[in-house]
C-alpha cells in the first residue's frame, strides 16, 4: 500500500515498531489485533477480530506520527507543546468517525464503531475483501477495459457526492485507496482522518500537510491553502488518469512551477490520445485536473452530469458492408421471434390452396404481421440455401484434401520404390565388382 507523505521534515521521526502488538485486546476484549496492514500520516491500520461477533474487521488508530509516539500501548505526544494540537486531532478523528458512520453507500466502507482508549481514538470498519487499483495497474495481465473504468468512476463519483454533501472531504483519494472486490465493485477507503470539514466550519487543527505525489492538488502542499470538493475531484481524476494512461500524472507542484515560469504544462491531456474512450469522458478528467481550482469541475454531481450528457447522444452504428439494411432488420426480427415465441415452427407452413372464410380477427390483422411472417420465411429460406452452399463447399474442400493426400501418398510410395531399386542396383554392382576382384586374384 502506498504511504501518505508528510511535509514537515523537522517533526518527522522513524515510526518503525510504533504499531500495536499482535494479540492485544481493545475495548475490554471485544477486539483483538491480528496484524498491521497499513500506515499513513494520521493513522495506523490493523486487521483485527471482533471476538463477540467472530468476524474479521479493520481498525484504524488515530496516530499523527509527526507529533506523537507510543510508550507501551499508550500514545502520547513527543513534546508538551503538541498536547493541545494532539487533543484537537483526536477529537476531530472521533467527530469524523461519527460522520462516516452515518454514510450508507455501497461504495463506501462502513464504520460501525468508534471509541477512545490508550490515550488515542479508534474506528472499526468492515473488512472489504479485494485488491486496490494500484495492484490492478501494476498487473499487466489484468488490465481494465474502458467500460469497467467508466463504471468504477461513476460509482466512486456517486460515493464522493454523498461524502461532500455531508460536509466532509476525503483528502486521500489515490489508486491504493480504492478497492475492487471479485465482481469489480469499487469501495472508497481510508478517509483522511483528523482534518477539517469540507464546509470549513471548523478551523484547521494543524499545519501538517499530507500529500501523495501525482494525486494531490497543489493546494494540499500549501499551508493554509483553500481546499474544497474540487480538491478531491482532482485526486480522483489523477487516479483515473493513471488507470487509463498507465502512469501517474506529473506532481501538481511541478506543474505549478512550470506555469509560473511561463513554460508548458508537463501534463499530457488524455483527450485525443485514447480513441477507445468517449471524448467528453476524457475531457472531464482533463478539466478536473486543471491546476487552478476555479477551472476544475466543482462537484461530483457536475461530473456525473457531463458523463450522462455524453451517454444520451445518439451513437452511430456502422452496418457491415456485406449486409443491406433490410437484411439486418430481417435478422433482428427473426432473432426476436425466437426469443419471444420459441415454439413457432422453424419451417414455413404451406399456404392452403382453398381460402377459408376470414374470421373477424383475421380480417382486421395489421399489415405488419404479414410482412413480419414473410420476412421470417425469407430469412429462413436464405439461411437454408446458405447452409446448402456451405455444405457443398465443405464437401469440395474435403474431396480436394483427399485427392491431395492420395497424390502425396503415391508420390511417397514412388520415392520409396525408387530408393529400393537404386539400392538393389548398387548391391548388384557391388556383387559384380567383388566377383571380378576375386577372379583376378585367382588368375
Amino acid at each position: 500500500m502506498q504511504e501518505t507523505r508528510i511535509i514537515d521534515a523537522s517533526q518527522t521521526y522513524d515510526q518503525a515498531g510504533q504499531g500495536l502488538p499482535t494479540g492485544l485486546e481493545l475495548l475490554g476484549g471485544k477486539f483483538k489485533i491480528e496484524s498491521q496492514i497499513g500506515a499513513g500520516g494520521f493513522g495506523i491500520t490493523y486487521l483485527a477480530q471482533d471476538t463477540f461477533l467472530e468476524r474479521a474487521v479493520v481498525i484504524k488508530e488515530c496516530f499523527p506520527e509527526s507529533i506523537c509516539m507510543r510508550f507501551g500501548n499508550r500514545v502520547t505526544v513527543n513534546a508538551p507543546s503538541h498536547e493541545t494540537q494532539y487533543r484537537k486531532i483526536v477529537d476531530m478523528f472521533m467527530r469524523e468517525a461519527r460522520s462516516l458512520a452515518r454514510l450508507r453507500h455501497p461504495n463506501i466502507v462502513s464504520v460501525h464503531q468508534a471509541f477512545e482508549e490508550n490515550g488515542t481514538a479508534y474506528m472499526v470498519l468492515d473488512l472489504f475483501e479485494g485488491r486496490d487499483l494500484l495492484d490492478v495497474i501494476e498487473d499487466d495481465n489484468d488490465a481494465l477495459n474502458p467500460d469497467q473504468i467508466r463504471s468504477i468512476l461513476l460509482k466512486v463519483l456517486d460515493a464522493i457526492d454523498l461524502v461532500h454533501s455531508n460536509d466532509l472531504l476525503h483528502r486521500d483519494i489515490s489508486p491504493d485507496n480504492i478497492l475492487l472486490d471479485k465482481w469489480g465493485t469499487p469501495a472508497l477507503i481510508d478517509f483522511g482522518a483528523a482534518r477539517e470539514d469540507a464546509s470549513q466550519k471548523t478551523s484547521a487543527v494543524s499545519t501538517m500537510l499530507v500529500v501523495k505525489d501525482g494525486y494531490s492538488p497543489h493546494e494540499f502542499y500549501v499551508s493554509g491553502g483553500v481546499q474544497g470538493p474540487c480538491s478531491d475531484l482532482y485526486a480522483l481524476a489523477a487516479t483515473m488518469y493513471h488507470l487509463i494512461a498507465g502512469e501517474a500524472p506529473p506532481v501538481s507542484q511541478t506543474r505549478v512551477a512550470a506555469l509560473a515560469d511561463q513554460n508548458d504544462d508537463p501534463y499530457q491531456p488524455l483527450t485525443g490520445n485514447f480513441p477507445q474512450y468517449e471524448r467528453t469522458f476524457l475531457q472531464a478528467i482533463d478539466q478536473a485536473m486543471s491546476v487552478p481550482p476555479k477551472d476544475r469541475i466543482q462537484s461530483a454531481k457536475e461530473w456525473l452530469a457531463l458523463i450522462a450528457q455524453e451517454s444520451k447522444k445518439v451513437k452511430k452504428v456502422k452496418i457491415p458492408e456485406n449486409k443491406t439494411l433490410t437484411k439486418t432488420i430481417s435478422e433482428l426480427v427473426e432473432e426476436s421471434n425466437k426469443q419471444v415465441a420459441p415454439t413457432i415452427p422453424q419451417k414455413p407452413i404451406a399456404a392452403a390452396k382453398v381460402k377459408k372464410p376470414q374470421t373477424t380477427e383475421q380480417r382486421y390483422r395489421p399489415e405488419w404481421v404479414e410482412e413480419f411472417n414473410r420476412e421470417t420465411v425469407e430469412v429462413a429460406e436464405r439461411k437454408r440455401r446458405e447452409a446448402e452452399r456451405a455444405a457443398a463447399l465443405e464437401a469440395e474442400r474435403r474431396a480436394e484434401e483427399a485427392r491431395l493426400a492420395k497424390m502425396a501418398r503415391l508420390a511417397k510410395e514412388a520415392e520409396i520404390e525408387a530408393a529400393r531399386q537404386q539400392k538393389l542396383a548398387e548391391e548388384a554392382r557391388s556383387s559384380k565388382l567383388l566377383g571380378w576382384v576375386k577372379s583376378g586374384k585367382s588368375a
